[in-house]
């Protein structure tokens, strides 16, 4: 398994799956990631002999090893790459010593590594070591670069993967994630009339309104601070205007609100308590829901994660997808190699431990069978 793991981490790590740069997002059935997919992956896991292979057009795979019915587990993987954004040659996949990085031991070096590439390793070598089945093991392609659950009800609900138990393979330092904040992007527009900075009087400047928008957030009524995942917010973390022109005022300002959700909270709801709390500040405001992940929590009882066999638990700072799943009563959890630090070292450079992806393999192979074997 080690050397089947290796070789397959190297082959994903060397496929360019990244967001394009400039952008924050790429969209469903991008020719790139398609190509990816098709060529790298499909491949994968093909020579794994699944009983099934199901097919989105957005490049989204559900492959079912085990009987056909509704009560195994989904293993899902992830393939878009978000980190290592500032790295050199981020494609060049090589095996180097993990001491300079903090690592023991060999690491794969390169974008996606750290982030959703040796997660997927893990996951095909331990799908390609189980035995007879008698429940479904779902392993899953999830194909989503837009921080939503699109790629999700994509696998759910267009392909109709059913499962009594999810795992996401993604890096949480080998801990079983049970929780996360939900989060919703609250777009609000603060209109006015453009005109020459000469004469401002000719128009309506919606700089001042729009700033008076973000300073009034500070006051914006939240719910108590959750337990275990910790505080509801809303941060502002976009701000541009519009036209940019000489010496002109804008005559719109938007503004992007990360309103963080927690469990029993909907994103549309959120965003009418935004709306309802910033109308006062300016008479022309338009306050629209945009891209949104659902909260997600999972008692440390759930037989998924005693089927981890006593790996560390912890509650994750970001939204991720497991929101998903657990709304659909499906309990969902996160666990895979990789580190959380979502700071400098992740963005500038990728790597993972070879000895974590194969820890993270033999968890996930012993968490198959005790579920499904």
């Amino acid at each position: 398994m080690s050397d089947y793991l290796e070789d397959v981490l190297l082959t994903l790590v060397g496929t360019d799956t990244s967001v394009p740069a400039g952008s924050t997002e790429i969209l469903p059935g991008d020719p790139g990631l398609q190509h990816a997919v098709t060529t790298t992956v499909l491949p994968l896991i093909e020579n794994l002999q699944p009983a099934e292979i199901r097919r989105h057009p957005d490049g989204d795979i559900a492959a079912r090893f085990g009987p056909e019915r509704d009560d195994g587990l989904l293993l899902q993987t992830y393939i878009v790459s978000q980190h290592g954004n500032l790295m050199n040659d981020p494609h060049r996949a090589r095996i180097v010593d993990g001491a300079p990085m903090g690592l023991d031991g060999p690491i794969v070096f390169g974008q996606g590594a750290n982030q959703n590439k040796g997660p997927m390793a893990a996951a095909l070598a331990a799908v390609r070591a189980l035995g007879h089945l008698s429940r479904p093991v779902w392993l899953t392609v999830n194909c989503e670069g837009r921080s939503s659950h699109g790629g999700s009800r994509r696998l759910l609900e267009d392909l109709d993967v059913s499962a009594a138990q999810a795992i996401l393979a993604f890096g949480t330092d080998l801990q079983v994630s049970l929780g996360n904040r939900g989060r919703v992007d609250v777009q609000v527009i603060v209109q006015g009339v453009s005109s020459h900075s000469s004469q401002p009087e000719l128009g309506r400047n919606p700089i001042p309104p729009a700033a008076a928008v973000v300073a009034a957030l500070d006051t914006l009524p939240l719910p108590p601070a959750h337990p275990r995942l910790g505080p509801a917010t809303a941060t502002p973390y976009q701000f541009w205007c519009d036209p940019i022109a000489p010496h002109t005022l804008p005559s719109t300002v938007h503004v992007v609100v990360d309103r963080r959700l927690l469990p029993g909270e909907e994103p549309a709801a959120a965003t009418t308590d935004v709306r309802e709390h910033l109308e006062p500040v300016w008479p022309e405001l338009t306050v629209d829901e945009g891209v949104s992940m659902l909260p997600a929590l999972v008692e440390a009882d759930a037989a998924v994660v005693m089927a981890l066999a006593g790996a560390p638990t912890m509650y994750s700072r970001n939204a991720f997808d497991a929101g998903y799943g657990c709304s659909r009563g499906i309990p969902t959890v996160m666990f895979g190699p990789g580190r959380r630090d979502f700071g400098q070292g992740v963005v500038a450079a990728e790597a993972v431990s070879l000895a974590d992806c194969r820890r993270a393999a033999r968890a996930l192979r012993g968490a198959a069978l005790k579920l499904c074997g």
